[in-house]
């Protein structure tokens, strides 16, 4: 069942969790503050539901049914749909999976669309459960909870990244380059720290967006209908503190992902150049072994033409004589090459 749950914060009593999807939607209809759904992998047919309840524009709602959206914030009216990617790093296969969460904000409501898995419905739970567990919670805020845990968890995945970059450079230069894979360890990396970097750069844009609706009030930052105006505006300042502060976050992992992408890249240079320097040394070796082999060569083909007067041709230690002079022209060679470094 792709329902996951509902929470609503009631403009009088007490905060219901776990609520069935009529009752949500009978609360928001009745005008609670803050609604909140959680659902895993809907149908079109339940999307086009939500879309009747909740007014949603049908672009968003396309963009929820096509899925595969890159991270973005786009705003339709007074509402709101963000879409953000949350990832995980599997060390052992050095991926990042990259999830998919669409957000549909409006005024007391958020729809939380996760079209992926992972995030299990137990953390989809403790997340919107935790948030109206706190006192006069608003929907600006529970966007801040979703979006701040994002950007938290990006950072082990980063860890992970850089310990997988360290290990490449520390065995790119042990084996001087003699481990063919190693390209392939780099280049995959390097296309992991692509893709996250792709999840990560609309943030920055992103939040910034938010910020400034939450200072020209086009995001409502009032934890429940009939507080003083005063005490929205100190709400509203409060969570442009918060988000900037998700936004520092964004910016250093910006910035590290930015150097490890820039490692990478020279690693694989490095890389290249150690292979071609191997190469080298090889064909200087192949190039040396000719060259002594050449020697004996001109030798035995001077000695096997059928001349009468050969030098030491009638001698009777020419034929040792000959196999002696191509051993030690052999060593000669050899030497003179060793002396020059090419063997």
């Amino acid at each position: 069942m792709s329902y996951l749950t509902g929470a609503i914060y009631p403009t009088h009593g007490e905060t219901v969790l776990n609520a069935p999807l009529e009752t949500a939607v009978e609360a928001y209809q009745a005008g609670a503050s803050a609604v909140a759904l959680g659902y895993i992998s809907p149908t079109d047919t339940e999307l086009t539901h939500l879309q009747s309840i909740f007014k949603l524009h049908e672009l968003a709602i396309e963009d929820s049914m096509l899925g595969h959206q890159r991270a973005k914030l786009e705003r339709y009216g007074d509402s709101l749909l963000a879409v953000v990617r949350p990832a995980v790093y599997l060390d052992a296969e050095e991926e990042v999976h990259l999830g998919e969460v669409h957000l549909f904000v409006g005024r007391n409501y958020l729809v939380c669309i996760v079209q992926d898995k992972l995030r299990t419905p137990e953390r989809m739970r403790e997340v919107l459960g935790g948030f109206f567990a706190e006192p006069d919670a608003s929907i600006a805020r529970l966007l801040h909870r979703i979006l701040d845990n994002t950007v938290d968890r990006y950072m082990p995945v980063l860890s992970g990244l850089e310990t997988d970059s360290d290990e490449i450079e520390d065995a790119l230069f042990t084996d001087g380059g003699k481990n063919r894979g190693i390209s392939q360890r780099i280049y995959g990396l390097l296309n992991q720290v692509i893709d996250f970097q792709r999840a990560c750069k609309p943030l920055d844009s992103m939040l910034v967006r938010i910020v400034e609706d939450l200072r020209i009030g086009a995001l409502d930052a009032s934890p429940r209908p009939g507080v003083t105006p005063r005490r929205v505006e100190d709400e509203s300042v409060e969570l442009q503190r918060q988000f900037r502060d998700v936004h520092d976050h964004v910016m250093q992992i910006r910035d590290r992902l930015e150097d490890l992408r820039t490692s990478l890249q020279n690693a694989l240079t490095v890389h290249d150049t150690l292979v071609a320097q191997q190469q080298n040394e090889d064909m200087k070796r192949i190039s040396a072994g000719a060259a002594i082999l050449v020697v004996p060569t001109i030798i035995g083909s001077i000695y096997g033409m059928n001349f009468e007067y050969l030098p030491e041709l009638k001698w009777e230690y020419g034929y040792p004589a000959s196999l002696l002079l191509m051993v030690l022209a052999c060593v000669g060679v050899y030497f003179f090459f060793k002396r020059r470094g090419w063997f």
